[in-house]
């Protein structure tokens, strides 16, 4: 028991020892609410320092990930760029193929009837 406790308190010089009693009571249990209220703050300021982290580390992932999108999305401009090469390219040779085969339909179509006026030729000729 402390002093406090043990002084009779009829000889208490304020006359109140009940009220220093519970004045000191009262602020013991204010202690412990401070207290326990410090250890929540702790308590959230870990969980908060954690948070930034995982944030963080989201954050480093995400723009990894990005990157690579990004690195992905620059390769596929690339291969549209050569295709689209590619095809002006076809483009501007079709129409020469074109002259070429219409040219080469021609020539057989001469061909041809030179045989057939050929084989008309050779069938009137030929014995029976």
């Amino acid at each position: 028991m402390s002093a406090a406790e043990n002084w009779p308190r009829s000889r208490c010089r304020w006359g109140g020892g009940e009220a220093v009693l519970r004045a000191r009571a009262e602020a013991a249990g204010y202690r412990r609410l401070l207290r326990a209220r410090a250890a929540e703050v702790e308590a959230l300021r870990g969980a908060v320092g954690a948070l930034h982290r995982q944030l963080e580390g989201l954050r480093d992932r995400r723009s990894g990930e990005l990157a690579k999108y990004q690195e992905r999305v620059a390769e596929l401009e690339r291969e549209i760029g050569e295709a689209e090469a590619e095809m002006a390219r076809c483009l501007r040779e079709y129409p020469a193929l074109l002259r070429l085969r219409m040219a080469l339909e021609a020539e057989i179509a001469a061909y041809r009837e030179m045989l057939e006026g050929e084989e008309l030729r050779l069938g009137c000729l030929a014995p029976p």
